[in-house]
This record gives structure tokens, C-alpha cells and sequence, in this order.
């Protein structure tokens, strides 16, 4: 019987590509429950690792594009956080040119 050594220190797992990570994100903003009141209620993905999150609040009419980079991901704090970070003016951008947002937020750099 031949015996082979397993050195898990030597072995490097690929990374997970990037509409893997995007998967992630959409999976972990989309709940069972929000059938009626979704939260995310679409994604666009761009080049260079950036996904558009298109968002609903209830509080507020219209719809919120936040863009995060995916080279960060597993962004768990980023995406717990994402409720409350689309209220901050410190991220909002000028009036964007996607016809399928109102605000737009940038949340590549945090």
C-alpha cells in the first residue's frame, strides 16, 4: 500500500471566485421572511470586483444603490451593517447615472 503524507500547511486553497462572493452577499441580505418587504430587491455586478446592491427601505420612498468591492469578502460586517450605513452622508455620491437607483452609496472603501 503506497502512504502518502498530508502536509496541510503546504496546501493553499484556491480562492473563492468572484460570483461566489457575490452569492455570499446576496445570500446573506435576503431572508426567508421578506417576501413582502424585501430589504435588497436586486445586484448588478461590475468589473473589478465591485457589486452593485440595489436596496428598499421602508421608511423612505426609492431605491438605494450601495456598491461594495467583493476582494473583501467574507464581509460580514459590512453586510450586518449595511442598514445603517446607507443612512450616513458621509457615503452618499452625487445623483448617479443608473436608471435604477435615486441615491447612490459608496461603500468600496470601507
Amino acid at each position: 500500500m503506497t502512504l502518502i503524507r498530508l502536509r496541510p500547511q503546504e496546501i493553499t486553497p484556491d480562492p473563492e471566485p468572484e460570483q461566489g462572493r457575490a452569492l455570499t452577499a446576496v445570500r446573506a441580505l435576503s431572508g426567508p421572511g421578506d417576501d413582502e418587504d424585501p430589504f435588497l430587491i436586486g445586484f448588478l455586478m461590475h468589473g473589478d470586483g465591485l457589486l452593485r446592491l440595489y436596496l428598499q427601505r421602508t421608511d423612505r420612498p426609492g431605491i438605494v444603490g450601495a456598491d461594495i468591492r467583493l476582494t473583501e469578502m467574507p464581509a460580514t460586517a459590512l453586510i450586518a451593517s449595511l442598514p445603517s450605513l446607507v443612512e450616513e452622508d458621509q457615503y452618499r455620491q452625487p445623483l448617479p447615472d443608473d436608471p435604477h437607483c435615486d441615491l447612490l452609496v459608496d461603500l468600496t472603501n470601507w
